[in-house]
């Protein structure tokens, strides 16, 4: 099922991923301090239906964004947050996806 997002000057159907790999697919050894952080950057942006995946070396955070949220502040402020969980690969995805749903949410570490 999508949720549609209304706000005061504009109606969607979709929302964002913010997906980061481990460099040389070390281990993330404090899963529970990661999800922590991003929760953080949650609440400081205003994030809306937040869904976070943390698998052994990368993680997914799902999330719709109010339409004044600047991305790159939103970027910046995640990979601060991240920081000390692990070394971080230079390239990360920041993408939008049509619609939340499982097929989204459900990798595989091997892919």
């Amino acid at each position: 099922m999508r949720k549609t997002y209304k706000f005061s000057h504009s109606v969607v159907q979709s929302g964002y991923l913010y997906a980061h790999r481990t460099a040389t697919k070390e281990i993330i050894k404090n899963k529970g301090g990661l999800r922590n952080a991003l929760n953080t950057v949650a609440k400081k942006f205003k994030l809306i239906d937040i869904t976070i995946k943390i698998y052994d070396s990368i993680f997914l955070f799902f999330f719709m964004t109010k339409p004044m949220t600047e991305p790159k502040e939103l970027i910046h402020s995640i990979q601060k947050n991240i920081a000390p969980f692990g070394l971080w690969d230079k390239d990360y995805i920041y993408t939008t996806v049509y619609g939340l749903q499982e097929e989204y949410i459900s990798i595989s570490e091997n892919n």
